[in-house]
């Protein structure tokens, strides 16, 4: 996904709706004939990374030429502006409830972006150890052994066991190819009811799409996939022009793009630079935007804020270097991440010394004032010893990159707080992983808001560059927070939240709600969270959760109040649940409003226009005062002339719901004012 942007110079163009972009699709789709079609397309799909199969085909439509795609803000952030006259590319993605807009370099003027080497390569040897590595995390171990044959998945032999077989005598280029194909069995299908060894049975479209998972996987390491070939398209999607040969080619890509992204996701320690990624076609930003006022900063009485900056700055490659020793590492690879992982994200460790990091401040001349003023140390006494002994150290940035504070988490056997943030970080006011995302949300990945920092890196993992976390660390949401967020990523674009089943994962959503109204919730089996996902079902799990259903933040909220009444056996305790529901609703957008309306009556087991003049009069009686919420007028009119026979499916989209006229009797309702 990608900022989106209406083109200014052909306003038509941006209204148009989301059917005539599928219809314009499904026409260059239907170019898609031959296997080396389908092998171009692959290419475009390497070159545009980020895109779901509508994307492409209409990349491909309107300028198959480009080069380098993103939204009007990231060329901004970017330092280029769009040239005027300029028409733009309407795409639209998976999981986006709009259409959006993206322009190639070439129809941009400006600042040159960073002209760097193509993402690094990683030698096969190294990309092979990388792929087995997310093998075995996956269930599914590699074994080396001499045989007749390349590769091959063993989904359970007789013993029970799980793993991928490869012929120990092929070079590590051709071993990397063929564990990317059986991988991509596996994340593609991974059926119950599929054969024992899967290289038998490899044929037709199964064959297809694992190939073509391993075709991206090697284009993005530089490997020419030159012995990959494709059958014609027809062969598996069907010539017929009365089936829905769109529809098939667009799941089977999409699905195809998803796998490969979890892959790739895991070929490389450190996140891209902006210019690898905007090769790519997800655009990140290339330049640190500089703090302003609303910037948050740890407060330390005192001291500037240089100084205190100088003093985490030499803080932060302590912890890092400290990581190797005892139990973080182990227990880190237990949480599903390992030591690239926690370099990427500067996982550090406080060793249980009680002056380690004191002695160390001390030897690069900080007095002890200001070590203690930092909050990383505190005094014992006449002694100044380590705030954090004995912990993980995970750093907290503001979203320009500066160090706001840490906080450390004890050892699975350790006492005392699990988590500890030092005195006069700025915790509550920034967002775990806001930073080391801030690319990846640039270049339009979803964020999902999460408790946890295990949460938030376990996401990202998981992600595929679709989705990144990012963490509250225990806090609720702030105002701070969703500032702070806003200026990073396109709230527009859609914004995650994920919770537990159990009711303080529902509370803690539905305080979301006031700051993120139109955010989306995924509910997680109740009692995981993301990180435990990870580590017990694997990164793919996640994913699905990630990409699989998810519902309006305001079902959570509404439902979370209705729980409040267990006994709705007689009429009164409905209608008191009732009346203590019908504020909230009223407060909601009023696109979701007629949704919740009915929900409510069908909960409640009540008349559909009872609920709905109980709503009206709520909002007849709210104040008219100005509020934060962008969308935060409800259409009371639309809500008093409701009529919903039944209630729509659990789980889908807020649709407006069908009117009927006015009732000569029924007094107009008041709306309350736009802010």
């Amino acid at each position: 996904m990608v900022h989106e942007v209406r083109d200014a110079e052909h306003p038509q163009e941006a209204e148009r709706p989301d059917a005539a972009l599928l219809d314009a699709a499904a026409r260059e789709s239907s170019l898609l004939r031959s296997g080396q079609d389908w092998a171009e397309w692959l290419d475009l799909a390497s070159r545009h990374r980020g895109y779901g199969f509508a994307a492409l085909m209409l990349i491909r439509a309107a300028r198959p030429d480009a080069t380098m795609l993103a939204g009007y803000e990231s060329w901004r952030r970017l330092g280029r502006q769009v040239a005027k006259g300029e028409r733009g590319i309407r795409i639209i993605q998976p999981n986006s409830a709009r259409p959006t807009t993206v322009f190639d370099i070439a129809q941009t003027t400006g600042r040159p972006v960073p002209d760097e080497a193509a993402p690094a390569a990683l030698e096969p040897a190294a990309a092979l150890t990388a792929l087995s590595a997310f093998a075995e995390r996956i269930g599914f171990p590699v074994v080396r052994s001499p045989y007749d044959g390349v590769a091959v998945t063993v989904l359970q032999n007789e013993h029970g066991s799980r793993f991928i077989r490869i012929a120990d005598d092929v070079h590590d280029a051709a071993a990397v190819a063929a564990l990317a194909h059986e991988l991509g069995h596996v994340l593609l299908k991974h059926p119950a009811g599929a054969p024992a060894v899967t290289s038998p049975d490899c044929r037709g479209m199964w064959k297809m799409e694992a190939d073509s998972v391993a075709y991206l996987v090697l284009q993005r390491l530089g490997i020419a996939p030159s012995r990959i070939v494709f059958p014609n398209v027809s062969s598996w999607a069907g010539s017929d022009p009365r089936d829905p040969r769109f529809a098939t080619i667009r799941m089977v890509g999409d699905r195809i793009l998803l796998s490969a992204a979890l892959l790739t996701s895991h070929l490389q320690g450190t996140s891209p630079s902006a210019a690898q990624a905007v090769q790519q076609g997800r655009t990140q930003s290339a330049r640190t935007e500089p703090s302003d006022a609303r910037t948050p900063t740890a407060g330390w009485p005192g001291l500037p804020r240089g100084e205190g900056q100088d003093v985490y700055r030499e803080a932060e490659p302590f912890f890092a270097g400290q990581l190797g020793r005892g139990w973080p590492l182990p227990y880190l690879r237990s949480r599903g991440i390992d030591a690239a992982t926690a370099r990427a994200w500067r996982i550090g460790y406080a060793p249980s010394g009680r002056r380690g990091l004191v002695a160390q401040l001390r030897r690069h001349g900080y007095e002890d004032a200001v070590i203690e003023a930092s909050g990383l140390a505190r005094r014992r006494g006449s002694r100044l010893v380590d705030a954090f002994q004995d912990r993980i150290v995970l750093t907290l940035r503001t979203e320009n990159g500066d160090i706001a504070g840490f906080i450390a988490r004890h050892s699975p056997k350790g006492r005392g707080p699990k988590y500890l943030a030092n005195r006069g970080s700025a915790k509550g006011s920034v967002l775990y992983g806001l930073a080391e995302n801030r690319r990846l949300l640039a270049a339009g990945a979803r964020p999902v808001i999460v408790e946890g920092p295990f949460d938030a890196i376990a996401v990202t993992l998981a992600g595929g560059g679709r989705y990144v976390g990012v963490a509250t660390c225990g806090t609720a949401l702030t105002t701070m927070q969703v500032a702070a967020l806003s200026r990073v990523a396109d709230l527009d674009a859609g914004v995650v939240v994920t919770f537990d089943g159990d009711s303080a994962g529902v509370r803690g959503a539905a305080r979301t709600f006031d700051l993120l109204p139109d955010v989306e919730a995924v509910r997680l089996p109740e009692g995981k969270d993301p990180s435990a996902i990870l580590t017990q079902n694997g990164p793919v799990a996640l994913a699905r959760l990630l990409e699989g259903e998810r519902v309006p933040l305001a079902d959570v909220v509404v439902d979370a109040e209705l729980d409040r009444f267990p006994r709705l056996r007689f009429p009164e305790d409905r209608m008191r649940a009732m009346q203590a529901v019908a504020p909230i609703v009223a407060g909601l957008p009023s696109g979701q409003i007629a949704r919740q309306v009915v929900r409510t009556a069908t909960r409640l087991n009540l008349d559909v226009m009872v609920v709905n003049e109980t709503v009206v009069t709520a909002i007849e009686q709210t104040p008219s005062t100005p509020s934060h919420r962008p969308e935060a007028t409800p259409n009371s009119a639309a809500v008093a002339h409701l009529d919903a026979p039944a209630p729509p499916p659990e789980g889908t989209r807020p649709e407006s719901a069908p009117k009927r006229p006015s009732s000569p009797s029924r007094s107009p309702a008041r709306h309350r004012r736009r802010p």
